[in-house]
């Protein structure tokens, strides 16, 4: 296994007894394990004659999910730099008590909640392509294209997670709701593609 010294690494950082990284990290590398594995499962199946016809689309798919697995890994980043600067923010605000310091604090609580909401919405996209992947993909290939959905909603329900628990400490209301209907949205249509997209792996 190439990558296995730098995942062990990542498992380790994790492991650490420090709020960062943590499970908004987590749920963004599931995400975007989720669509390296689908990436993987068009590579293999446009090697396949048989399925010659969808060629086109399955690079295409697979083109798309692979900017989603990059763009969900800087995420995995941001999500502790964020965490991070809410504490910080958080410590300065107790010593100071200017108007200042609680803008930073607020400012700092935004963008915890914004690098997991686009997390979410990442994940959710990859749960999107990943109907069409359980439709053309190689059978061969079913378990991976299980496996790649399953960390996609994983990515999707654990960014959830992160994103209530700072819309605690948010002090805009309407922020709050608005996020926070986008949350149970975006949770109802998780668990659709889930459903769909195993439904047609288990067919015949």
């Amino acid at each position: 296994m190439k990558s296995a010294h730098g995942l062990m690494d990542f498992c380790r950082d994790l492991s650490e007894a420090t709020p960062s990284p943590g499970g908004g990290t987590a749920a963004a590398a599931a995400g975007a394990m989720g669509a390296s594995l689908l990436v993987m499962v068009c590579g293999l199946t446009r090697e396949k004659k048989k399925h010659q016809e969808h060629w086109r689309e399955l690079a295409d798919i697979q083109a798309e999910l692979a900017g989603l697995r990059d763009s969900l890994l800087v995420l995995a980043s941001k999500d502790a730099e964020s965490y991070d600067m809410v504490v910080e923010t958080a410590r300065r605000r107790k010593s100071d008590p200017s108007a200042e310091a609680a803008k930073a604090c607020d400012n700092a609580v935004r963008e915890a909640t914004e690098v997991p909401r686009r997390t979410a919405g990442a994940s959710l996209k990859v749960l999107e392509l990943a109907v069409r992947v359980a439709e053309l993909g190689s059978r061969s290939a079913t378990s991976d294209t299980g496996v790649g959905i399953r960390l996609a909603e994983v990515g999707v329900r654990g960014a959830a997670m992160n994103i209530l628990i700072n819309l605690k400490d948010s002090t805009d209301p309407k922020y709050v709701r608005a996020v926070g209907e986008e949350l149970m949205a975006r949770g109802e249509k998780a668990t659709e593609l889930m459903k769909q997209s195993l439904s047609i792996l288990e067919g015949p």
